[in-house]
């Protein structure tokens, strides 16, 4: 079986000049079964393309004490928690903070951040729609923050979550494609293909009504 006929998902999108049904025809087309919209309202399921999902996502920002504020305000509910990462007060704000889901394209993690992102679950995320914009000096200072977070994830075992970023359906894709690109910076095909696919259904089921804590179910 190929590792591509998986089913992905990106939780990352902004709606911006596009409308929610675009943008949801146009990731299915590039092998996508759902998408995670930032801080957009929730779209009519009667115009979403057949067997394809479309979640809420929050993304928070502003100075570690609102980041911990909103994170806690949020919390319990169905909304995708992501955290744009910065400096280190910033992403140990958001590491530190339980519930939050993912901290994406943090500049400076290390091995204390990674550790409390691992006891909080949280998984990173690696935005890939910089790589594909970005030239010269600034793609190369990219590659390296990813190289550098990307051995941080695997010591930690922390979830990775792969996004293209889009901002329009130009943003968008393929997972192969994705793959492609993920590996500058040393992903495995494998890695790249659990971002996309495993771990988007594993926050997922965190978010689940049913769902405790690891161990712990209602039956």
């Amino acid at each position: 079986m190929s590792l591509f006929n998986s089913r992905f998902y990106d939780f990352n999108v902004h709606q911006d000049s596009n409308s929610v049904a675009g943008l949801a025809f146009e990731a299915k087309k590039y092998g996508y079964c759902g998408i995670a919209l930032v801080n957009s309202a929730m779209p009519d399921e009667e115009k979403l393309p057949g067997d394809f999902s479309v979640y809420r996502s929050i993304e928070i920002s502003g100075k570690p004490s609102r980041l911990r504020e909103e994170i806690k305000k949020h919390k319990g509910t169905e909304a995708i928690l992501t955290v744009q990462g910065g400096d280190e007060d910033l992403n140990r704000a958001a590491v530190e903070s339980e519930g939050l889901d993912i901290l994406l394209q943090p500049a400076q993690f290390n091995n204390v951040l990674a550790k409390a992102a691992s006891d909080n679950s949280i998984a990173i995320g690696f935005n890939l729609g910089s790589l594909i914009r970005l030239r010269g000096e600034a793609r190369v200072r990219e590659l390296m923050i990813m190289r550098e977070n990307l051995k941080h994830a695997r010591k930690y075992d922390l979830l990775m979550i792969l996004t293209g970023n889009a901002h329009s359906v130009y943003g968008f894709r393929s997972p192969r494609e994705m793959a492609a690109i993920a590996g500058l910076f040393g992903m495995t095909k494998e890695e790249a293909v659990d971002a996309m696919s495993a771990a988007p259904l594993e926050i997922l089921r965190r978010k689940s009504p049913d769902y405790i804590q690891e161990g712990i179910e209602i039956i």
